[in-house]
């Protein structure tokens, strides 16, 4: 009996030296993602920085967000230069611990001119077309794919900085034919009058999450608090809230 004591005293302070308490402050990479996360507007951080921040402070937890071109991001989450990343796919960062229950959903589309005619109907229809993309984000299995064949190929245009602005200035200035990204960050840039573009297919919407270094001695602890929070009903309202006013 005693040895059984002791052994499951062992296996008690081999647990406790693996695990660690949540810490009050956590940093999260991202990359400037409008209006759902913002880098230059720290009074208006945007819809997923600002619901983040709000619920994770109402269980004393401090949201630090670092920004970098998204692979940059990844790395960094993935070597533990950062705890995770404030928003993620599974396809994006393999390697990390995600929530089982999502932050939010967005919807990849295809942009071009106004006066463009073409239109997205499958992966066949992009032949012919010059596209451009992002290092590194997860556009869906089937787009993702057809980068990954084509990234070689002239007609495939990947970038690893200046995000949207850079593309949609690639756009106008006929380096490319379209380029992808999410259809609410679309719409906010097309607040901007002088932006000309319009949605020219999209494809259907999927979730992404919030994601965590798995090395980490309170990962664990920390996904299951997430977990918790984000199904619970009143933060769903204050993350429909959020969102009507970026509309």
């Amino acid at each position: 009996m005693k040895l059984f004591l002791c052994g499951v005293f062992c296996i008690c302070l081999n647990a406790l030296a693996h695990s660690q308490a949540i810490p009050k402050s956590i940093t999260l990479a991202s990359t400037d993602w409008c209006p759902y996360v913002c880098e230059h507007q720290a009074d208006k951080p945007r819809i997923i920085y600002e619901y983040l921040t709000l619920i994770l402070k109402e269980h004393g937890i401090e949201l630090n967000v670092e920004f970098n071109p998204w692979h940059e991001s990844v790395k960094k989450a993935n070597q533990g230069l950062v705890h995770g990343l404030l928003t993620a796919t599974t396809d994006e960062a393999p390697e990390l611990l995600f929530t089982t229950t999502p932050t939010a959903n967005y919807q990849v589309c295809f942009i071009t001119k106004r006066n463009q005619n073409w239109l997205y109907k499958d992966t066949n229809s992009l032949y012919g077309i010059t596209l451009g993309s992002i290092k590194g984000y997860g556009y869906g299995e089937d787009i993702n794919q057809y980068i990954k064949d084509y990234a070689q190929n002239p007609h495939m245009q990947i970038i690893e900085n200046g995000g949207i602005e850079r593309l949609n200035d690639m756009l106008f200035s006929d380096k490319i034919n379209a380029f992808l990204d999410d259809s609410l960050v679309v719409l906010w840039l097309l607040k901007d009058k002088d932006v000309k573009v319009k949605l020219a297919g999209c494809l259907p919407r999927k979730p992404f999450f919030l994601a965590i270094n798995p090395e980490l001695p309170w990962a664990n602890d920390f996904m299951a608090l997430m977990d918790r929070i984000l199904k619970e009903n009143p933060n769903q309202k204050t993350l429909h809230s959020i969102k009507l006013k970026y509309r």
